[in-house]
């Protein structure tokens, strides 16, 4: 009898990705959990230690993550702090113009260049997190192209490192600029005007337990789920949506915490977030059941050639968008490269950047202070708003 049982091979899965947020938080982000993850099943597989038939080719991870993925995706738009938007409104404009710039250059001159499949699974990971690569994992496995699914995994994986130089150079050379024109000094925050739109009294914290929250956070998923399934596109194969579904648990996630029905940051309130990502990224490892060694060498090319493309296409929309709101090419570029950190490595890149800036400890402080703001705020943006959005855009159109 094997060893290899589904409760055997989660229980692999789940002690590399522990490993994997080791080696993450030794190296400051630097090497991300899901490559970790991801090197462990290949090497596994290539090796023929690990049989691709357990929790590869399980219907678990796809039944969890399904469920899981729409609570999350509901989970951000309890997380969107509209008054912080609002006071960074431009930040938000150049985040939206970075993700519409990848979205633009990959399905265009990516498409041309690399192939349809491989420039349109590149885009939704490039543009943001986690969420969006799944979305797009999701659609190959549907599409029965497990491999490409591998593909964004990969490139999610390896996006950090094309944006993690270009936003810490970016943030010092900002600070120079700031220091000659006079204004790297510490700045005042400014009470910006609260917007209330809630009319759903709060539940009281004696009664409000986890059950109620998550179970809160299922309806309002539920809703989203049959409103989008009204707006099916007749006749569309895959299944196609005016309203995707993904982007509806968004929508819906934002409008119903505004009203007061769901609670900020439900599932960390309900202390169920750690338990969904584990759940949701159960399908990582059957994404690259199906690369073979020489199907990794090809993607070697499409991977490294979307990722420039990726940073190109920021660039451009970034300093375009950004000189149209007052930004200055700097800044504007390193809020673009939000949508290839996401936290925590937006706030971690901007405090190293800080640190090895050439001034005084004044300044340091003042630059750090100046830049945060915008590098959460932009990372929110992208990551957690506009690649889901891209992803339901663009991931019906793949395959």
């Amino acid at each position: 009898m094997s060893i290899w049982t589904p409760l055997f091979i989660l229980a692999v899965y789940g002690i590399s990705l522990g490993l994997g947020d080791v080696v993450a938080t030794k190296t400051k982000g630097m090497v991300s959990s899901v490559l970790i993850l991801a090197s462990v099943f290949l090497i596994g597989y290539w090796t023929g230690i690990i049989p691709t038939e357990a929790l590869a080719t399980s219907n678990v991870p796809a039944m969890v993550s399904s469920v899981g993925l729409a609570l999350i995706i509901c989970n951000q738009g309890t997380m969107l702090d509209i008054d912080q938007l609002i006071q960074e409104w431009r930040t938000v404009v150049v985040s939206l113009a970075a993700v519409a710039g990848i979205g633009l250059i990959c399905c265009t001159l990516g498409a041309v260049i690399y192939g349809r499949e491989y420039a349109f699974c590149a885009a939704a990971p490039l543009s943001g997190g986690m969420v969006a690569t799944i979305i797009t994992q999701g659609a190959a496995q549907e599409a029965g192209k497990g491999a490409f699914g591998g593909f964004a995994m990969l490139v999610f994986a390896f996006q950090q490192y094309a944006g993690m130089p270009l936003a810490a150079y970016l943030i010092k050379r900002e600070g120079t600029r700031l220091r000659k024109k006079g204004t790297l000094m510490s700045v005042e925050t400014v009470t910006a005007k609260k917007f209330n739109f809630r009319f759903v009294p709060p539940v009281p914290e004696k009664y409000n337990s986890s059950a109620l929250i998550i179970g809160k956070v299922v309806l309002v998923c539920a809703i989203g789920g049959l409103i989008a399934n009204l707006t099916l596109i007749p006749g569309s194969a895959p299944a196609n949506y005016y309203l995707n579904p993904n982007i509806a648990y968004l929508l819906f996630g934002v409008l119903f915490t505004a009203f007061g029905f769901l609670d900020k940051r439900a599932m960390q309130k309900a202390g169920a977030v750690g338990f969904l990502m584990f759940a949701v990224l159960t399908v990582v490892p059957g994404s690259f059941a199906g690369v073979t060694p020489g199907l990794f060498l090809d993607m070697l090319f499409p991977l490294i050639g979307m990722l420039v493309m990726g940073v190109i296409g920021i660039i451009i929309s970034s300093v375009i968008f950004g000189k149209l709101v007052g930004y200055s090419p700097e800044i504007s570029v390193a809020i673009g490269c939000t949508a290839l950190l996401g936290y925590p490595a937006t706030e971690i890149v901007t405090k190293e950047a800080a640190k090895g800036f050439e001034g005084t400890e004044e300044e340091k402080s003042a630059l750090y202070d100046q830049v945060i703001p915008k590098m959460l705020v932009g990372g929110f943006v992208t990551v957690t708003i506009a690649s889901v959005v891209l992803a339901g855009i663009i991931v019906p159109h793949i395959f």
